[in-house]
Parts: C-alpha cells; structure tokens; sequence
C-alpha cells in the first residue's frame, strides 16, 4: 500500500466549522507558515503521530498566510500552534515544534 498522503487535510475559514467545530470527533488543528522552519521540521512527526492515533483524532493543517482570520479565531501567536478539540471545544493549546513524545503526551491526555 502507497504512503498516505491525506492523513493531515488541509483546512481553511470556509470549512472550519463543518470539519472541526460542529464535530464531536476530536480534531488537532496545527496552524503553520510556509517560511517557518520548525514548522517544516514538524510536518514528518507530525504525519506519524497522526498516523498513530488515525482511529481517535483527525489532524488539520491551516495556512496562517491563506486563513489569517481562521488564525486569529484561534488566537496563534506564533507557529506552529497546535489547538485540540474534543466535541467541537478547544481543550488544548501548544506552541512550537512539539517533539513526537510531546505530540502523544498532548494527545494521551486529552483523548
């Protein structure tokens, strides 16, 4: 089986509601920048992370350049910024690169 290129979706304003707030699926919003370099460096743990926990939560990927008001809604401060929501709340705010045992402690107590 090919690599799973859909195991984080991208988002933007226009769906946030449908995809992650009227939803009682947890949901991990990551709000990144093109030019951030911690961001990059995240994107590999991150795609491991998510493939880990695929089956208890569904991992966002937001563009702070193409959805500023989406990043602004969120309250980000800087990127990367990572935002879990549990029944469409958010429970869960991290700024930074997180490192994969950072990602699943984050995870592991909110799921």
């Amino acid at each position: 089986m090919g690599k799973d290129v859909n195991i984080i979706t991208d988002l933007d304003e226009n769906r946030f509601e449908q995809e992650v707030a009227n939803r009682h699926e947890p949901a991990l919003v990551v709000l990144k920048a093109d030019w951030c370099r911690p961001c990059r460096i995240l994107m590999p743990t991150l795609e491991e992370v998510a493939r880990h926990y695929a089956e208890q939560v569904k991992v966002y990927r937001v563009d702070i350049n193409e959805s500023p008001a989406l990043a602004g809604r969120l309250g980000a401060r800087g990127v990367p910024t990572m935002c879990l929501f549990v029944d469409g709340t958010l429970e869960a705010t991290r700024v930074g690169a997180l490192s994969r045992v950072q990602l699943h402690q984050l995870l592991d107590e909110h799921l």
